[in-house]
């Protein structure tokens, strides 16, 4: 029998990959050949998909680039096929949301029994109320497409951090969300001006972020940019800017009341404020939570997902209401990595009193507010790092009998988690937007005598890769 080599994947071999599947970061991969090792395409694609492209190894990985789909295996979605148009969000853009609920709750169920290794609820996924036009506020970037192309306004494009991708009929936004869209990336275009280039700190374009209220319809539209405009041009750019965007015919009764322009001279990537003015109407939002109100900032954070975070929340309550052994209504509760107050001013009405720590100064002055809002005299929010502010209620006598956790993706973290671990408390609810962090944190509280008792997956983000997280622990009884 004659023996056959096996072919060796050499740097530059255009090759055909069928998709086996998608990873934890919902990245999709195959195998080519006999070969265990996988190799991603740089763009989004399904199981049982071909895709061909160029092989090449990059920073321990095989990859495809300059990738094209070739069978479709029955899967179309016609805005996107076009791979030039392709982004780094939709991962999940050809499964049906059944398939992608059933994949990220997978992922994730897979991942913590990894390390809970004993009985626990994992409970059914709780679904989007929407699939497509869920999000509430889109953050999108000037740049190009491709080194020394025209300037676009659009996002990142898939496994790219320089190149940028243009979205009219992203399935993200609303019909609103893609008026506004077209029209600043069009008008950018037409100014003549420049996008900041991150090389050489010279430009002026940054970042459009457009937010939304669905309680009150309001629409706030932030354009970002430099300095580096005079000021006779600026103010007819912000003239016009203004007249265009309040001409545009929105829909279902949405307005725009406020436009911002905030200049940001920082060479982060990130969008920052370093001043800013309102060009008209007023810079906050207010929206509508489980019957409480809750005025948002520009730069605080604030759930993507309207219609489904009152389901995230009312879990938390859930959870609250299963804690044994505990009178809630005589219980002081530390919402940590408080945002804008949602969490601490909703759990409020159970609690005898509740105490918020959160970073962003703005969000918490928003917070404070909010509560004084809507009545809220037994919830009280600083600002500051957690770790360092849980020092400030040690000397002043404040103790916890429960926990809720929100943190930011990069999970709490072990040496403020260590410093919580003091207050010995019973009961701990840790909300999280990043499983795999959760898991770092859930394996040291699980070395300091907490186990799991339930979990359970939100679809706050249908179409991409991520998923929330609510979790109710126990500290185990010696």
């Amino acid at each position: 029998m004659e023996n056959k080599e096996k072919k060796i994947l050499k740097k530059g071999d255009k090759i055909q990959l069928k998709i086996a599947g998608l990873n934890t970061k919902g990245r999709a991969y195959g195998f080519y050949g006999d070969d265990e090792n996988r190799i991603f395409p740089n763009i989004n694609a399904a199981e049982g998909q071909i895709v061909e492209g160029i092989f090449v190894k990059r920073r321990r990985k095989y990859e495809l680039i300059r990738c094209e789909i070739i069978d479709f295996a029955g899967r179309k979605n016609a805005i996107y096929d076009e791979i030039a148009r392709q982004n780094g969000g939709c991962n999940y853009q050809y499964y049906s949301y059944d398939e992608q609920l059933a994949i990220k709750n997978s992922n994730i169920e897979k991942e913590v029994k990894k390390i809970a290794k004993y009985d626990f609820t994992f409970e059914e996924p709780v679904r989007s109320v929407e699939v497509e036009k869920y999000r509430n506020k889109m953050e999108f970037s000037y740049g190009n497409a491709m080194k020394d192309g025209p300037m676009i306004l659009g996002l990142h494009k898939q496994n790219s951090f320089h190149d940028i991708v243009e979205v009219d009929g992203l399935k993200l936004m609303d019909d609103n969300f893609n008026k506004i869209y077209v029209f600043c990336n069009e008008f950018s275009k037409a100014t003549g001006l420049d996008f900041y280039h991150r090389l050489d700190h010279i430009g002026f374009f940054r970042n459009l972020v457009i937010r939304k209220v669905d309680f009150t319809k309001q629409i706030l539209v932030n354009m970002v940019t430099t300095t580096q405009i005079e000021d006779e041009k600026k103010l007819e750019f912000q003239k016009d800017l203004v007249e265009g965007l309040l001409a545009l015919k929105l829909e279902n009764g949405f307005e725009i009341t406020g436009i911002l322009h905030t200049f940001n001279d920082n060479f982060s990537d990130s969008v920052v404020s370093e001043s800013e003015e309102i060009l008209f109407g007023k810079r906050d939002l207010e929206e509508e939570i489980l019957g409480l109100k809750f005025k948002i900032s520009p730069y605080s954070f604030f759930q993507t997902n309207s219609k489904t975070v009152e389901k995230l929340y009312e879990k938390v309550l859930d959870y609250l209401d299963e804690i044994e052994g505990e009178n809630i209504h005589n219980s002081i509760v530390f919402d940590l990595f408080s945002g804008t107050g949602t969490i601490g001013q909703i759990v409020s009405k159970k609690a005898k009193q509740v105490y918020g720590i959160e970073l962003v100064e703005e969000a918490v002055e928003k917070a404070n507010e909010n509560a004084k809002l809507n009545g809220i005299e037994n919830a009280h929010f600083i600002a500051g790092d957690v770790f360092e502010k849980l020092d400030e209620f040690d000397k002043n006598g404040i103790k916890p009998d429960i926990i809720i956790l929100d943190p930011p993706r990069a999970g709490v973290g072990e040496k403020t988690l260590n410093k919580l671990l003091k207050y010995d408390v019973k009961d701990i609810i840790y909300v999280s937007c990043n499983p795999k962090t959760f898991n770092i944190d859930l394996k040291v509280l699980q070395e300091n005598g907490y186990e799991l008792v339930k979990i359970a997956t939100v679809d706050m983000f249908p179409v991409t890769q991520h998923m929330e997280v609510v979790s109710r622990l126990r500290k185990i009884e010696k």
